[in-house]
C-alpha cells in the first residue's frame, strides 16, 4: 500500500512539474536552453516508474495466482476410492419376501456347487463360500508303523526299551516300533542284563539271539558217584570250577552199588553254585 500512495505521489508530482514548466513557457513565451532537458526528463522518470509498478503488480499477482490455482486442482481431483453405482444395487422394493426367509441347509454335495449371492461380478460381488466336505483320509495300517521281534533266551528275561518294559522273552513275540531300536536284557535271579541293537521293520518279524553266558559249578558226591549234566557226562566226584550256561540244569548221580539220584541246580553269575549229594539216603 505504501509503495503504491508513493506511486501516486510521483505522478502528481510529475503533473505538477509538467504544469509549471507549460505555464512559464507561456508567461515569458520564450523556452531556456537550460529548461528543455528538464521537460524532457520528467515523462522519462515517469515510466520508469511505471514500468517498475506494473512488475511488482505481476508478480504479486503470480503469488496469489499459484496457490488459488493448486486449490482449485485439488478440489477437481476425482477420489481415490471407488464408489460402487447405485444402480448396480437392486432397489428395495423389488426384493421379495422369500428371499428373507431362512432357507434349509442343502446336503454337503450340493454346497460345492451353490451359485454366488449377493452384489453382482461388476460391483465386486464376493464368491459363495464353499463348505464341501473333505474325504477323510485312510487309516493307516499298525504294522505300517511297527513290526515284531523275537527274541531266543538262556533263561526268561524281561526286555526294556528306554527304560521301560516292553515285553519278555518268554513271549513268541513283541511289538516295537519301525526303526533301531537298543533293548536291554534282564534277570535279577541269575544277575544277567545285556544290552543289544535290533532293526525293527515294518510288518516283518526280527529274530534275536542272546548267547548264554557260563557260572561257576562245585559238584560233590557221598561216597562218590558219576555225574551227568543235561545228559551229558562231566565225570566222577568231586567235580570243581566246571563252567556251565547259566539257568537251571538237571544232574544225574550214578553209583555202581546206591543207585541213581537226580537233582536240579540254578547256574546264576552273582556267585559259583554249589551242589552235594548223599547216595546213601533213601
Amino acid at each position: 500500500m505504501g509503495f503504491l500512495r508513493r506511486l501516486r505521489l510521483s505522478r502528481s508530482d510529475a503533473d505538477g512539474t509538467t504544469a509549471a514548466d507549460t505555464m512559464g513557457l507561456d508567461a515569458f513565451g520564450t523556452e531556456d536552453a537550460a529548461g528543455a532537458p528538464v521537460a524532457d526528463a520528467a515523462p522519462g522518470r515517469f515510466e520508469q516508474q511505471s514500468r517498475i509498478a506494473i512488475g511488482v503488480l505481476a508478480a504479486l499477482v503470480l503469488l496469489e495466482a499459484v496457490p488459488t490455482g493448486l486449490w482449485i486442482r485439488n478440489r477437481l481431483r476425482p477420489s481415490a476410492v471407488p464408489t460402487v453405482a447405485a444402480a448396480s444395487l437392486p432397489p428395495a422394493a423389488t426384493i421379495p419376501l422369500a428371499s428373507c426367509e431362512p432357507t434349509p441347509a442343502a446336503p454337503a454335495a450340493s454346497t460345492a456347487a451353490a451359485p454366488t449371492t449377493g452384489l453382482s461380478k461388476g460391483a465386486g460381488a464376493v464368491p459363495a463360500r464353499s463348505d464341501a466336505a473333505v474325504p477323510p483320509t485312510a487309516p493307516v495300517e499298525k504294522s505300517m508303523l511297527a513290526g515284531s521281534v523275537a527274541v531266543a533266551a538262556p533263561v526268561p528275561m524281561q526286555v526294556f526299551s528306554r527304560g521301560k518294559l516292553v515285553g519278555t522273552t518268554e513271549a513268541e513275540s513283541f511289538m516295537l516300533p519301525v526303526g533301531t531300536q537298543e533293548l536291554e536284557f534282564v534277570n535279577q535271579a541269575v544277575g544277567y542284563r545285556a544290552r543289544r541293537t535290533v532293526n525293527v521293520q515294518a510288518g516283518k518279524t526280527s529274530a534275536l539271539k542272546l548267547d548264554a553266558p557260563t557260572g561257576t559249578v562245585h559238584i560233590n558226591a557221598v561216597p562218590w558217584a558219576e555225574v551227568w549234566m543235561d545228559g551229558r557226562r562231566i565225570g566222577e566226584t568231586p567235580i570243581g570250577n566246571l563252567s556251565a550256561s547259566i539257568g537251571a540244569r538237571e544232574l544225574v548221580f550214578r553209583h555202581p552199588d546206591l543207585g541213581e539220584r537226580k537233582a536240579s541246580v540254578m547256574v546264576t553269575l552273582k556267585e559259583p553254585t554249589r551242589i552235594s549229594m548223599d547216595l546213601r539216603k533213601k
